[in-house]
């Protein structure tokens, strides 16, 4: 058995302690495969695409190490509410609570879609005090908004995109954008045909 000198020991501690998990992502970091899902929380494609095929992609691919899954958010500025359900969802990453609200946000989102109360539907789904953690890092954290304006930048510029959901493939270093989402036989089919299956 080999040990770490203490002082690289103390190093590799402290770097985890302060490195927060990326909540946005899932799967293994060596999958051969990744891919990165933009959507907009009011978007009922994305809403489709969240509850219908993501279950599957999840199951098949992401659980058994095939691929590793990247949310990113890209708000449509024709959603009035989706910069709210956006933070909330965030907040909610930042207290370990993201596939849960995420969840919610998407299965709710004809009631909230309709006035904006997504407070009230995640609500519904957390206990009080975790809700309460979210209001403040939602009111009080500036940097709240920053990796989902960097998704933006990236949508725009390297992929040149204007819908949701769209998924970018990562595959062998090329980056291939799937417009739409697509279907859940379709997607895997094409999966499928790029891992060699």
């Amino acid at each position: 058995m080999r040990f770490l000198p203490l002082f690289v020991f103390a190093l590799l501690a402290a770097g985890l302690a302060n490195a927060a998990p990326n909540f946005k992502e899932s799967g293994s970091p060596s999958a051969p495969m990744t891919i990165e899902l933009y959507t907009d929380y009011q978007c009922p494609h994305c809403r489709a695409f969240y509850l219908e095929v993501l279950p599957e992609l999840t199951k098949e691919y992401i659980n058994t190490g095939k691929v590793r899954l990247i949310h990113r958010d890209f708000r449509l500025s024709q959603m009035p509410f989706s910069k709210t359900a956006t933070r909330y969802a965030n907040a909610a990453g930042q207290i370990g609570r993201y596939d849960a609200v995420a969840k919610q946000i998407f299965e709710t989102q004809p009631e909230w879609s309709q006035n904006g109360n997504v407070d009230g539907e995640i609500a519904k789904v957390l206990p009080p005090g975790e809700m309460q953690k979210i209001r403040e890092i939602i009111k009080t954290d500036p940097r709240l908004d920053e990796q989902t304006i960097k998704d933006e930048a990236m949508a725009i510029n390297e992929d040149h995109l204007t819908a949701t959901p769209t998924i970018v493939i990562v595959y062998k270093g090329k980056r291939e954008t799937v417009s739409g989402g697509g279907t859940w036989p379709l997607l895997k089919s094409y999966i499928d045909s790029k891992l060699g299956k």
